[in-house]
């Protein structure tokens, strides 16, 4: 299934940045079964803030993490690793427009460029949310598990009830991602860029 999407998109000298992070932190999600493609719009290079992995991550645990609501930080939380990271292990996902990066859910911009990409994350239909109500996209096979709610497809652009559903989506969807800071929905103060 499709979970969810979401564009990452760090503005031309602009100081949004992504802290260093586990994906599955906050999710809510029974199994850190979940990939993610994430497809460059733009180029994504060392000028302009792409993506760095550290290899064999994804192999850990759920690393210990803390939230900063950092003004800048494009996750929802500002959530970052709070364990030391050693950059020297750092791996730098360069991409071309079109080219993408498949990465496990455990896995500053200071040019005059901006960076886009689309991050879509798939989930096996067996993975359940533990914390909340939620829905997804059956993209392939069949769903024998009824975990999520199946969304319906769109059927035209800027549909009226489609839009109300995204709207319901994402409230949702802030509501499990914030659970426990007071923070209720993306437009809240705390709340990070990424809406």
């Amino acid at each position: 299934m499709c979970w969810t999407t979401n564009f990452f998109i760090k503005e031309k000298s602009n100081p949004a940045f992504v802290s260093w992070h586990q994906d599955s932190t906050y999710w809510g999600l029974s199994k850190a079964d979940v990939v993610t493609a994430w497809v460059a719009l733009t180029p994504a290079n060392a000028e302009n803030g792409a993506m760095e992995i550290i290899p064999g991550t994804h192999k850990l645990d759920q690393i210990p993490h803390h939230d900063t609501f950092a003004k800048h930080n494009l996750l929802t939380r500002g959530q970052e690793v709070a364990v030391e990271v050693d950059r020297s292990k750092a791996v730098r996902l360069d991409l071309e427009p079109g080219e993408m990066s498949l990465h496990h859910v455990r896995l500053p911009n200071s040019s005059s460029d901006r960076r886009i990409g689309f991050a879509i994350r798939y989930i096996p239909t067996h993975v359940r949310q533990l914390v909340g109500e939620d829905s997804a996209t059956l993209v392939s096979g069949e769903d024998r598990y009824s975990h999520f709610k199946l969304e319906q497809r769109p059927y035209r652009d800027m549909d009226a009830e489609m839009l109300a559903l995204h709207h319901t989506i994402t409230g949702r969807n802030a509501k499990i991602l914030y659970r426990g800071t007071g923070v209720e929905s993306y437009n809240h103060p705390r709340a990070a860029g990424v809406r």
